[in-house]
């Protein structure tokens, strides 16, 4: 009866007559989403920055859980956590920091787990097609990190404190400075947890048996340092981010919990320089980065001892020139230069890659808009075939946000360093992945009254991936990299944006709803019409945020369908839904604020997993004061 209730208030936004996500040209919620019309044809959000700052003290992995389409996969709080867009793997998700690719080159992707939402100041989606637009290989989409001055003679101090269920503590610092010339931002975050939540554990013997995680212990900091420094129209900017955590990591509920010492470290070490300027109808960049990441990974009872490590040179440049004011052409150019060192591979390893990108889009007057993207790619000393996107976007009534886009794109993926090397099981004979994308939406933007207004959007999209590359057993008693032939991924996806204003009461409700399937290409395969393993064919979210004066309150929702564990189709994971609520109180003291905050995870107490056999947390707390000088 829950399911249908909740599926009967997600499913609004579908029947509506409009839809969005994200209609204003601007800003953009992603859990009250709009779409900037930057890439005409295309999706893009940004996250609210009011919802963003209540995700202060968690991961990525429950800010894009609770706020989009994008499925989490995760072994819990501390665990490592990977997305899907769109129905794409975890390798088919790019994650930027102001236009630096950051993934890792091991396994060519990120864990969103030890990613902290504090450390951006803006933080954009972009959606299967679109994300060409920031780099390569994001089938799924990109999560694009931003960091931006403000050029303001007022300082500003932030300091928040939190602590929580199951041994939780965390806390934030954000100093920020300057004058109309220089600005230093300072941002510090730790958080750790004992995570030892109780459980049913219901597959380990012939009787359920309650009991507590063990050996789940994480403890994470990250520290960003920013520099500007701004004269006439030119900006140098300097940036240094560097981030750890440790953590044990706990077994599946299969296996007893006696402790296996299994135990992961993480570093990195992330640094830009970079310089942007310009004049009349020309700008331009150039930035440098230096990236190092270390991680150790121990297994007492394996004998394993894992130690990576990788150092990225990367080096980046742009030049925009406007023609008239309704067309803007880009050219820019990336180099990657990488070097692996790693006791699983047989040698430190070296790969240069290279690309080049001529992008242009065009408004004609305020109805009609194109964007077209070509780039090449150079993987080593071998020229790949280009990539390319191609967009159209209609206004249907003039002077009314109704609009129709389209979108199409050709986007390609390098192997990923483990994918070619590790050993054993690296293929250095891997092909290239690549992905043709399609997508089409409807998108509106209408105020009905003066005080209340409403945002929709609703998309169709559909992926062929060619020369998938996965993991399976091999003739041995090890796994090995392979390309096996197509993946298709296709579906819907909806979103509902409404904002009420009156008096000293707001309210906003947010609702969302994706659809998606994703199959095997291969015709001869006898599982080509069953859904791909970890990937829910329904998925939905919503928020509702109200406020009063000082007071404010929160109701997320957030439900998952079920999720397949085999290739045929029998072993699943059944759907869950959560409900998290947070309230607050605003204080203001002269030239201080003051914000208490309480947030309630797994309000009803679900019993739910992500990944199966590792059990997830049942009702939580966590309490937070904050307090911000001017």
């Amino acid at each position: 009866m829950k399911y249908s209730l909740l599926y009967l208030f997600i499913s609004v936004p579908v029947y509506l007559s409009g839809q969005q996500d994200t209609i204003p040209i601007r800003e953009i919620i992603i859990t009250g989403r709009q779409i900037p019309a930057e890439i005409p044809g295309f999706k893009k959000t940004s996250v609210d920055s009011l919802f963003q700052n209540n995700y202060s003290h968690l991961s990525f992995a429950e800010l894009l859980s609770e706020s989009s389409p994008v499925y989490i996969k995760s072994y819990g709080y501390g665990g490592s956590a990977t997305t899907s867009f769109r129905g794409a793997g975890a390798s088919h998700t790019q994650v930027t920091w102001n236009g630096i690719n950051i993934n890792s080159p091991m396994p060519g992707q990120s864990d969103f787990s030890i990613l902290v939402p504090g450390m951006s100041d803006n933080i954009h989606l972009s959606y299967g097609g679109a994300s060409i637009y920031t780099g390569s290989g994001g089938f799924g989409g990109s999560v694009n990190l931003e960091n931006k001055p403000v050029w303001s003679e007022k300082a500003q101090f932030y300091l928040s404190t939190g602590t929580g269920s199951f041994g939780h503590y965390s806390g934030s610092v954000r100093f920020r400075t300057g004058n109309s010339h220089f600005q230093t931002v300072t941002r510090l975050f730790m958080n750790a947890s004992e995570n030892n939540f109780p459980y049913i554990n219901d597959v380990a013997a012939s009787e359920p048996v309650r009991e507590t995680r063990k050996n789940s212990r994480f403890r994470q900091n990250s520290f960003l340092e920013e520099l500007y420094y701004k004269k006439g129209s030119g900006t140098l900017s300097a940036m240094i981010w560097y981030q750890s955590a440790s953590r044990n990591l706990p077994g599946s509920m299969l296996m007893a919990q006696s402790g296996s010492g299994e135990k992961q470290n993480d570093e990195s070490f992330r640094s830009i320089v970079g310089y942007e300027s310009g004049k009349g109808k020309i700008n331009y960049y150039l930035k440098g980065a230096w990236l190092v990441t270390n991680l150790d990974y121990t297994n007492r009872i394996a004998s394993i001892n894992s130690e990576n490590n990788t150092n990225t040179f990367a080096l980046k440049g742009g030049l925009e020139t406007k023609i008239k004011s309704s067309t803007t052409i880009n050219v820019t150019f990336n180099d990657e230069y990488t070097i692996v060192a790693s006791n699983n591979y047989k040698e430190n390893i070296f790969r240069n890659s290279a690309s080049v990108t001529l992008s242009a889009q065009r408004k004609t007057g305020n109805r009609f808009g194109t964007s077209f993207l070509l780039r090449g790619i150079i993987d080593g000393q071998s020229l790949l075939l280009p990539d390319f996107a191609a967009g159209i976007e209609y206004r249907i009534f003039a002077y009314k946000d109704h609009f129709l886009k389209t979108g199409f794109s050709r986007n390609s993926r390098i192997p990923s360093m483990n994918d070619r090397y590790w050993n054993p099981g690296g293929n250095s004979s891997l092909k290239n992945e690549y992905a043709l994308q399609y997508e089409a939406g409807y998108k509106l933007s209408r105020p009905v009254t003066e005080s209340f207004t409403a945002d929709a959007e609703i998309t169709v999209f559909s992926t062929l991936v060619r020369d998938m590359i996965q993991w399976q057993p091999g003739e041995y008693s090890y796994w090995t990299a392979r390309n096996i032939g197509n993946v298709n991924a296709s579906g819907a996806e909806s979103v509902i944006s409404l904002k009420y204003k009156y008096n000293k009461i707001n309210a906003r409700l947010n609702a969302g709803y994706s659809f998606t399937r994703s199959v095997s290409g291969k015709r001869d395969d006898v599982f080509h019409t069953n859904q791909m393993m970890y990937i829910p064919i329904n998925q939905a979210n919503s928020s509702l945020n109200i406020s009063r004066g000082r007071i404010y309150f929160f109701w997320i929702t957030d439900f998952t369908g079920k999720r397949y564990i085999t290739v045929d189709n029998t072993g699943f994971l059944p759907g869950y839904v959560l409900n998290n609520i947070i309230s607050g109180l605003k204080i203001d003291l002269r030239k201080t604020s003051v914000d208490l905050n309480l947030r309630i995870n797994n309000l009803f107490n679900s019993d739910y997993q992500t990944i199966a056999y590792h059990p997830q947390p049942g009702r939580s707390y966590f309490v937070t004061i904050s307090f911000q000088m001017n």
